[in-house]
């Protein structure tokens, strides 16, 4: 039995990778609402994945919230090789941005997402980053 889990062991570092479930982009689900808490209507939500090591840059994905301000994004998984070689495994990160007309866009990084996103009105119009990315590259 130990020359099998030897023998296992030692084709799984021979082959120099093993399959992995990666997450390409998360679950997420936000309200946006304004200062007061009420729902913002169709506000744009953006989502960037990052990807390291660079190389490919997938656009910002774009999600409009319903009439209750409410955005929900599925997951997106599916397995991949990690592989043991310098700069071989894909590390993915996620930021985002939010919009609407007469507000300031907020943006972060996924790990600072809450549950409820408020917006803050704004003087003059603004865009997200992500958003003016997004637009140049069609």
């Amino acid at each position: 039995m130990r020359q099998v889990i030897f023998v296992l062991f030692a084709a799984v570092l021979l082959s120099g990778c093993i399959p992995r479930y990666a997450t390409h982009r998360p679950a997420l689900d936000v309200d946006i609402q304004n200062e007061q808490g009420e729902p913002i209507p169709h506000a744009t939500f953006w989502l960037q994945t990052h990807r390291m090591p660079p190389g490919y840059y997938p656009p910002p994905e774009k999600f409009t919230a319903d009439n209750s301000g409410h955005v929900s994004v599925s997951r997106v998984s599916e397995w991949e090789n990690m592989i043991f070689f310098l700069h071989g495994t894909m590390i993915y990160s996620w930021s985002w941005c939010v919009e609407a007309p007469g507000y300031l866009p907020r943006e972060a990084n996924v790990e600072s997402l809450r549950p409820q996103v408020k917006l803050l009105k704004a003087r003059t119009p603004e865009r997200c980053r992500l958003a003016q990315y997004a637009e140049a590259r069609q």
